[in-house]
């Protein structure tokens, strides 16, 4: 009961994004459908100017925003602050539940560094200072004055940030762009967007009416948009390519089957026991049902020692609840408030359908036995079958054969994950960010000058692993009418090749000083070479959507840039322009000599940036945080696991225990009779092999299926191989010999006069 709440309690938290907002079945998401030679795309983000084009010209739409958020350092001294950084409009404190403690929402945002804080970053950043009107840096080096102090935002919203800025501020300045008619461009897709709807609007009939706007204003679209309900986004949204959203609704989905299935199981086991244990209180309800009680009586006094255990287990199920609590939270990065009437509405729950289900079959069995029968002991006709607690012992082992399987699969695919070929050797390579101030070239070359250093790059602010920089509105030689493409973008210096051990196709990687403003060179992959068509795509010119010209001068064999949950993409490595500011250092240090080359390349930030904190990360524990949610479906599947195969062990207990009581004097007449113990062990395990077999015969093809199913979330995964199978079947059944084997050879050496005068 205890590890059922624990999963239930999840499983609700996962249900309950987005579910507070006051107008949350009127506030949706536009996202958007591309459909290029057969193959459909979906996207979460859409174009900047979107927003203010939905609002302006249809009636139906009250509001508009757009957001992005995404997590960053705020400098602080000598130290570092961690948090989210989110850009959004005004609109955004009038659509959703924001409360203001202090400042004023409506014109909190109005200048272009103006920023809103939660408590808790007033308290991280600013400690028992008031925070108003104070300033706050956010990297790379910028400079906020605080304008107001919201309440924090609840950890299951897709909204959770620590600052609200102003998105005004991408246009004119994030990244050093002084041009702000970026932010009418309708081929930059970046931001979400976000509408509120008029009450009574039917959101189909505005679906409808909205679906070809992004065909409308960008030449060569054929983008289609839709909606999304702001409660369903967290859960349902990983089909969509560079979300917000982190949830999924197969792991939820999974954890309630899991919780169902654990109650299912041990309430099972309360059956198998108490109709065990049968044969002792046979006597005693024959007496009573002798003595006037009705069979209503016998159910009413079993369900309600049922409901008793039920209650005692539950509190202990609560104290053990509330010790594991503390620890379960952090684990699952979530809050849980127990103050909610709906939540012990739930626990009521369990404790009525444990109770009522696991002590409902001994109550209805015990109650038909016929009174004369009972007190002469012969109270079953069959006494070697009992063929409604066989089935249940083949369900028990069923799910314990699912849940060993699927953790076995689960764990092989996150292996899988964690030791594919990416296309870039993330071995020994650490990465740190830094602010404009400093000049690239001074820091790679003092960098350069450590021998145990072997190689230096630089990036734009940009994601190596998981990167959404993305631009459409790419034009070339041959390209055909109305066909646009998504193509991944990233900055990078001459040393990215070397430094992450890329292989070059054909042609050569980028040199320095090749930025322009007339022409710059690129490097592709073999990805984007493929879509253009290029049999030799070295020479090639290609044009973006504002004509500047890129010459090709190389093509890279495709690596990862983003998660193995989406197939490679077509990319372009430019260079860095020069009106970046900051970046993002990467070195591939020496295997041996880790430690120290940490400590050079810090001497050698501060001696450059010495008013800025220094905070090293590894490349290949960020590819590990990729898939922190199967990390802990894993986990949580073997914990699972290990309690149904104990649980299961316990039914078969019960089971053998029924078998041996109701076939006593059958075993001492055998052994009279000449019947050596080994022969009295092989006729009782038999049976429970049996059972077992039967159970793999029908977990199997289950597990495939439902687990084909779950591996093609991925665009890469591994295959499910026999030793699954075999592996789980071995294991049960080595379980099954030690469980029952040991209660068969007690049996089979008791001495047969006790078995014969048991009566």
């Amino acid at each position: 009961m205890a590890c059922a709440i624990l999963l239930l309690l999840w499983v609700r938290y996962e249900l309950s994004y987005d579910h507070y907002h006051k107008n949350a079945n009127r506030l949706y998401r536009v996202v958007q459908t591309d459909k290029n030679e057969g193959k459909i795309r979906l996207l979460a983000a859409t174009p900047f100017p979107l927003a203010a084009a939905l609002k302006e010209e249809y009636p139906e739409i009250v509001r508009s925003t757009r957001f992005h958020n995404w997590p960053t350092s705020f400098p602080k001294g000598d130290k570092i602050v961690r948090g989210k950084l989110a850009l959004a409009d005004k609109d955004f404190f009038e659509m959703f539940n924001i409360e203001f403690i202090h400042g004023n929402k409506i014109s909190a945002l109005n200048g272009l560094y103006d920023i809103i804080i939660t408590e808790e970053m007033a308290k991280r950043y600013f400690g028992d200072e008031d925070p108003l009107c104070k300033t706050i840096i956010v990297e790379p080096n910028f400079l906020f004055t605080v304008t107001g102090v919201i309440k924090n935002i609840p950890f299951n919203s897709i909204f959770y940030t620590d600052c609200i800025a102003s998105f005004e501020f991408y246009g004119t300045k994030y990244g050093g762009n002084s041009d702000p008619g970026i932010l009418n461009d309708w081929n930059n897709v970046f931001n979400y967007t976000f509408i509120e709807l008029r009450k009574g609007v039917n959101s189909k009939s505005v679906e409808e009416k909205i679906g070809d706007i992004i065909q409308r204003n960008r030449n060569g679209s054929n983008a289609e948009v839709s909606l999304q309900n702001i409660r369903n986004i967290h859960l349902n949204s990983l089909k969509y390519e560079a979300d917000i959203a982190t949830g999924n609704i197969i792991y939820v989905r999974l954890a309630s089957l899991v919780a169902l299935l654990i109650l299912t199981i041990a309430c099972i086991n309360f059956m198998n026991l108490s109709t065990a244990q049968s044969a002792k209180r046979a006597k005693e309800i024959g007496v009573r049902k002798a003595a006037g009680a009705n069979r209503f009586n016998i159910i009413f006094q079993f369900l309600g020692e049922s409901m008793l255990i039920v209650f005692v287990a539950h509190v202990i199920a609560m104290i053990l609840v509330e010790l594991l609590l503390p620890g379960f939270k952090n684990f699952m990065f979530m809050e849980i408030n127990y103050q909610n009437a709906g939540l012990y509405l739930f626990l009521v729950s369990v404790v009525l359908f444990c109770g009522l289900f696991a002590g409902s079959y001994p109550a209805f069995y015990l109650s038909s036995l016929a009174p004369f029968n009972t007190i002469r002991g012969f109270f079953n006709k069959n006494p070697g079958k009992a063929g409604f607690i066989k089935a249940l012992v083949i369900l028990q082992f069923t799910l314990s054969f699912i849940f060993i399987m699927c953790t076995l699969i689960v764990r092989s695919q996150l292996n899988f994950i964690q030791n594919k070929n990416i296309g870039v050797n993330m071995d020994n390579i650490g990465h740190f960010e830094f602010a404009n101030g400093i000049q690239r070239e001074t820091l790679k070359n003092e960098l350069r000058n450590n021998p145990d250093i072997m190689s230096v790059t630089i990036t734009g602010h940009m994601d190596v692993l998981n990167n959404g920089a993305a631009v459409t509105g790419v034009n070339w030689r041959g390209k055909q009418e109305g066909y646009d493409v998504m193509f991944g973008v990233m900055n990078a210096d001459v040393d990215y090749a070397k430094t992450f051990q890329l292989e070059i196709k054909e042609g050569r990687f980028l040199s320095s000083s090749e930025f322009s403003k007339d022409t710059t060179v690129i490097v592709i992959n073999e990805k984007a070479a493929q879509i253009m068509g290029f049999k030799e795509p070295v020479g090639e010119v290609i044009t973006d959507r504002n004509g500047l010209k890129f010459t090709i001068v190389g093509v890279v064999k495709d690596f990862r840039f983003k998660s193995l949950r989406s197939p490679i993409e077509p990319l372009v490595i430019a260079p860095i322009p020069p009106f970046t500011k900051g970046g993002t250092c990467y070195i591939r240090m020496k295997p041996d000599h880790i430690a120290s080359a940490i400590e050079s390349v810090k001497k050698v930030f501060k001696s450059n940036i010495p008013d800025y904190p220094f905070d090293f990360k590894f490349l290949d524990d960020d590819y590990k945080n990729m898939y922190m949610i199967e990390r802990i479906a894993a986990i949580i599947l073997g914990y699972v696991t290990i309690l149904a195969i104990i649980i299961s062990c316990l039914g078969l207990t019960g089971l053998s225990t029924l078998m041996t009581v109701r076939r006593t004097k059958e075993i001492g007449i055998r052994k009279v009779n000449g019947a050596r113990p080994m022969e009295i062990i092989y006729m009782l395990s038999k049976e429970y092999t049996l059972l077992v077999f039967i159970s793999f015969l029908i977990a199997s093809p289950v597990v495939w299926f439902g687990m084909n199913i779950w591996l093609r979330n991925y665009a890469y995964h591994t295959t499910i191989g026999w030793w699954v199978f075999a592996f789980a079947g071995v294991i049960v059944l080595a379980i099954t010999f030690l469980t029952a084997g040991l209660q068969s050879f007690r049996v089979a050496n008791k001495n047969p006069v006790e078995a014969l005068r048991y009566e």
